[in-house]
């Protein structure tokens, strides 16, 4: 099954503006922000107060026929994520929900365009079906639970880098985590006598009152 349309962020502007949601210069203004790497057009929409978090899931799910599932309706399954990467799915606000063979279903922000989740399918092998979730909730999943995996697996001294990036927002946080991973780690001074050893989902949908279509696939 195909879109209807082509996930683009200028027609979900069009949507937006068509039905009276956005001012079409303010929308115009918040496509060249996002245009120019200040975050994705959804984030800068919800952020700027443009358009509310739901008002936005709610249109994209009318115009793409896509299902609206956030990780408040189901809980992410762990093993979704398994051996994806980190920081591809913070740079753009993506949860993986389940897993099923070669088929994974993300949760977009909102919406992210299809070049994302077709460079995604290509980097990873996997069918990828991407539903509708929402600006704020993926974040916040995000920061909850993904940024603490990311943390874990990045040097010590990386982390400080990290955690300064997502204070002053979170579209530096990819490239410091990029930065950590590529910094080398300092050798850990010897302790002078003694050793010690290292410690070592079916997903439920929310429909709008339309018959949708299964969601396509990349």
């Amino acid at each position: 099954m195909k879109h209807s349309q082509r996930l683009e962020h200028p027609r979900l502007a069009s949507a937006l503006v068509e039905r009276g949601l956005c001012d079409a210069k303010k929308v115009e203004e918040a496509l060249h922000i996002a245009e120019n790497g200040h975050g994705s057009f959804p984030e800068v929409l919800v952020n700027s107060s443009l358009v509310s978090d739901w008002e936005l899931s709610r249109v994209v799910c009318e115009v793409y026929n896509l299902p609206f599932v956030t990780v408040e309706i189901i809980d992410p399954d762990p093993a979704a994520r398994k051996d994806l990467d980190l920081q591809f799915l913070a740079h753009h606000g993506l949860v993986p929900l389940a897993r099923s063979n070669s088929v994974l279903t993300i949760a977009m922000p909102g919406m992210v365009a299809a070049d994302v989740l077709g460079e995604m399918a290509a980097t990873t092998d996997l069918t990828i079906l991407p539903v509708v979730g929402s600006v704020q909730t993926n974040r916040r999943w995000i920061e909850k639970v993904l940024l603490a995996e990311m943390k874990a697996a990045l040097p010590t001294q990386g982390t400080e880098a990290v955690n300064e990036a997502h204070d002053a927002g979170w579209d530096q946080l990819f490239d410091a985590a990029e930065a950590a991973v590529q910094e080398p780690a300092m050798p850990a001074a010897p302790l002078p006598s003694m050793r010690t050893a290292a410690p070592v989902a079916a997903s439920a949908a929310m429909r709008p009152n339309v018959d949708l279509p299964p969601p396509p696939a990349f």
